[in-house]
């Protein structure tokens, strides 16, 4: 076709295609699994304290989920620098011509999360232990979600620029508006919303697990969480699956066709498909018997299975999308293997640091009503 689009990096790539690609498609799926909590899990809490802040059990809920929110956020970040790298790596000719033509709508991502990783600590601290909601944190909690929100759409858009080069002559000469015109965008993006909604249930009702041992005296509140987290899960996969049709849908005949080309990644998204029809049924018997933690676990399980296999749909849907202007055999590879080396080196000790702060945090002391 012709659209300007930049050449590949003439230094080539130190390591074959498929090593980044299946290193992006994994850290990119860590890098999911805080996101969304974030994501998800600030619109829950602003619906709890908004409709349900004067429930004790649930203002108590609140409390815990906002001072998860400094660390997740955090975690959610220092995940994604190494999928944007990926990224950079093998599409760096269009994901940055994306970025450019954003401008600072692109740019504008960084004050947003800036503004409300500090709305998150003044929330926490205007939310005594134990106190219910007030209009402070129910505002600051809708305010963090309509920023949240807003940086999910500008990465959604930039995925959908990326993908359509024919789009950017018309948003760079300023005839279209920085929203790539493209049918599927909207979809995408309720996708997304739905899915993070989906995991952050699933964090709340394990994270209630974890209190159910740990703060055994704590019982309702243990309760609430772990219900509600539940029954967020299963509408948000729900939702998922609703949208992800329609996303499908909205990508258009010739798009369609080309996405069910088999291949290893076609493949690994539709066995995703599959086991998340088989996560909802472990979500439903684990709020049908919430006694059973191997419901629930299971439902972790299957969810991170889920969350690999959309992120497998995704690049496969990225590498059709870009198959007229390029494809990965247009790389030159000018092999060096040191730095793969010391990246999956850095990447393994900073997975098992984060294994042992978990294991550090699993084995505390079950606390006692005595416990000040």
């Amino acid at each position: 076709m012709n659209v300007p689009v930049p050449p590949p990096d003439a230094l080539g790539i130190p390591s074959p295609a498929f090593i980044f690609q299946f290193l992006m498609l994994l850290t990119y799926t860590l890098h999911v699994v805080f996101m969304n909590f974030v994501l998800g899990g600030f619109l829950i809490i602003t619906i709890n304290e908004w409709i349900f802040g004067k429930n004790p059990a649930a203002a108590k809920a609140d409390s815990l989920l906002l001072k998860m929110m400094p660390v997740a956020l955090s975690l959610a970040i220092t995940m994604g620098v190494a999928p944007l790298l990926f990224v950079q790596t093998l599409y760096g000719n269009f994901f940055y011509s994306a970025n450019v033509i954003m401008g600072w709508h692109w740019m504008s991502i960084l004050a947003l999360v800036m503004i409300a990783f500090y709305l998150i600590y003044i929330a926490i601290a205007k939310r005594p232990e134990g106190a219910t909601s007030s209009l402070w944190t129910s505002l600051i909690a809708i305010v963090n979600t309509i920023l949240f929100f807003m940086v999910a759409f500008l990465f959604t858009n930039n995925a959908v620029l990326t993908e359509n080069p024919a789009y950017w002559a018309n948003i760079y000469s300023g005839a279209k508006s920085v929203a790539a015109p493209d049918s599927s965008l909207w979809q995408r993006y309720l996708h997304n919303i739905s899915g993070a909604l989906a995991v952050a249930g699933m964090w709340c009702a394990a994270v209630a697990r974890y209190r159910r041992r740990y703060d055994p005296a704590d019982a309702e509140t243990t309760r609430w969480l772990h219900r509600s987290g539940l029954l967020w899960a299963i509408g948000g996969t729900l939702a998922a699956m609703a949208t992800g049709f329609l996303y499908l849908v909205f990508l258009g005949g010739d798009r369609i066709k080309a996405f069910m080309s088999i291949d290893a990644l076609f493949i690994g998204w539709a066995i995703s498909v599959v086991v998340t029809f088989v996560l909802l049924v472990f979500l439903i018997m684990a709020l049908m018997q919430p006694e059973k933690s191997i419901f629930l676990w299971s439902g972790v399980g299957l969810m991170s299975a889920a969350l690999f296999g959309m992120a497998m749909g995704r690049e496969h849907l990225r590498m059709v999308s870009l198959k007229p202007y390029f494809t990965m055999d247009q790389l030159t590879l000018n092999p060096s293997y040191s730095s793969l080396a010391m990246f999956l080196i850095t990447f393994v000790l900073g997975l098992l640091v984060l294994g042992y702060l978990i294991r550090l945090v699993y084995a505390l002391p079950e606390s006692t009503e005595d416990d000040t």
